[in-house]
């Protein structure tokens, strides 16, 4: 039993050790379908995503580092309207904000989506004033 002993605290080390110095690391991007759009201030992307309930329908929004200053951004809204799906996303209050925002909520009514058609309208407010755009997404589904 006493040689049993060290082999026990060392695993009870190795598992505190691993438990406590976890990495909070987001894997990288990649949704089952997507389409992308960029202008000067935000690369934007829609996506699906297949779950068992349906299909998960988001936004990703990057800033663009050369007219983007994340932290000058006090505010952050856009809105997600087709056919299929409408939602949207407001952060009134940004505090400590990396200049990325993704989203996604449940399409309730895509069983039998082929193709989605999607507008995005981004309005966000940074320290001199409230700015818009708009893209245009057209995701083909593989059947």
């Amino acid at each position: 039993m006493k040689q049993l002993i060290p082999f026990v605290v060392i695993i009870a080390i190795v598992a505190a050790v691993m438990f406590f110095l976890q990495d909070d690391y987001e894997g990288p991007f990649s949704p089952d379908y997507r389409s992308e759009a960029s202008d000067s201030f935000w690369d934007a992307a829609l996506y699906i995503n297949e779950a068992d309930e349906g299909y998960e329908v988001g936004v990703r929004l990057e800033h663009n580092d050369e007219t983007i200053n994340p932290d000058d951004i006090e505010a952050l809204e856009f809105f997600v309207d087709s056919s299929n799906v409408s939602f949207f996303y407001q952060e009134l209050e940004l505090e400590d904000f990396d200049g990325t925002v993704n989203y996604s909520e449940m399409c309730t009514h895509c069983e039998n989506l082929t193709q989605l058609e999607a507008r995005v309208l981004v309005n966000w407010q940074d320290s001199e004033m409230t700015r818009s755009t708009q893209y245009q997404f057209s995701i083909l589904l593989d059947e």
